[in-house]
């Protein structure tokens, strides 16, 4: 009566044995396909690299450029103003 009991232990023990080796395989690619997507994604890899960061350009340059655009254009570029604040003491 031992012996069936035995043989199925060593049955089990086989079967579940045979199936640990392959959890490290699929780990180790876990996630390969997304970084796939995104790598093909990506025009020029080597962009980064590139930048150069923002162009600087200062106030008088960028409103005079934005004047003379708008005289080729023929509209008049307004002026800004300081907006009007009033504060009242009497507190009504």
């Amino acid at each position: 009566m031992l012996k069936p009991i035995r043989i199925a232990a060593a049955l089990i023990a086989v079967l579940t044995g045979a199936c640990a080796n392959t959890s490290p395989e699929w780990e180790g690619s876990f996630g390969d396909a997304a970084r796939q997507l995104r790598a093909a994604q990506i025009i020029d890899p080597e962009a980064p690299s590139r930048d150069r960061g923002p162009a600087v350009t200062d106030g008088k340059a960028a409103a005079g450029a934005q004047k003379a655009y708008a005289d080729s254009y023929g509209y008049a570029v307004k002026e800004a103003s300081q907006p009007a604040l009033s504060i009242s003491t009497t507190g009504k």
